[in-house]
């Protein structure tokens, strides 16, 4: 048996069909499913701790960045296996890993072994990809309320729209307890290398190798940002003299007030402390995929 997890707008609007795909695939393998069902993200989540606490095996979860991070909430540190069929707007947290796009293919790597996979935790949250703040926080912050397009674009889009508020802030940390002060306009904690929908942002991280990875873009002009903002497609931005990368497994953002965005997601503000957590999750097909 194993339980499935869809958005429920999935399930019921645009990704009807898609949805239709992935429990014909689950039929013709042979593989028995049971919906986690629930009103509510708290009912859902309370139902989905109860499964876990019971020894839920494998859990799948068909969506985007946003329903990974929710998952993640109640199955980190469990023995439960989690597969993640990526159906969603951004998609990065799969991107990153090499997960097939195709459909079937995605139900088929969803029900392999699972490998034990690194997490950061913010002040107890786990974080599946990137936190991120500043410019990027306020990109994301953009993204969140457009209603077009729906594809990875949007955020290409929420960048340049955001692009007029561009400015730099004095900010205060500690990575491994060695204290830092930079003046930055844009900061991404990467446990894995995508987020905004395809931007390497941190293309050396490895969700396998213990260490968070941390790119820092420091006081910058519009005109400059734009013009190597197509390079973080293929992360050659890390040679630009502006951007500042950096490794660590523990980092205390000391300064007040910035918002926190992580796996597309608002999770509250600073000062914060980021760990990376090494092998938090039994995540399936992920090996050998970086």
């Amino acid at each position: 048996m194993v339980h499935l997890l869809i958005n429920a707008f999935a399930r019921k609007g645009k990704g009807h069909e898609k949805t239709e795909i992935i429990l014909k695939r689950f039929k013709d393998l042979g593989v028995e499913i049971s919906l986690v069902e629930g009103e509510t993200l708290t009912e859902i989540g309370r139902n989905l701790r109860n499964l876990i606490d019971d020894g839920l095996e494998r859990l799948v979860v068909a969506g985007g960045d946003g329903i990974v991070h929710y998952a993640i909430q109640a199955v980190a540190r469990s023995e439960t296996i989690l597969g993640i069929i990526p159906i969603g707007t951004g998609n990065d947290f799969c991107r990153a890993l090499g997960y097939p796009t195709e459909i079937e293919s995605a139900v088929d790597a969803a029900l392999g072994e699972g490998h034990l996979t690194d997490l950061l935790r913010v002040d107890g949250r786990w974080v599946a990809s990137v936190v991120t703040f500043g410019f990027s926080g306020d990109v994301n912050t953009k993204a969140e309320s457009m209603r077009w397009p729906n594809g990875p674009s949007r955020y290409t889009l929420a960048t340049l729209a955001v692009l007029p508020s561009l400015r730099s802030r004095n900010i205060i940390f500690e990575i491994d307890g060695v204290r830092h002060e930079l003046d930055l306009c844009l900061s991404n904690i990467a446990n894995t290398s995508d987020f905004g929908g395809g931007m390497k942002i941190s293309p050396s991280a490895n969700p396998f190798d213990g260490k968070a990875n941390m790119t820092f873009v420091s006081r910058i002009s519009r005109i400059e940002l734009l013009r190597f903002f197509r390079r973080v497609f293929d992360g050659s931005h890390m040679d630009h003299p502006k951007v500042i990368g950096m490794e660590g497994k523990r980092i205390q953002i000391l300064s007040n007030d910035l918002d926190l965005w992580a796996d597309g997601e608002f999770i509250g503000s600073t000062p914060a402390v980021v760990e990376l957590i090494p092998k938090a999750i039994r995540l399936a097909g992920s090996k050998g995929n970086l």
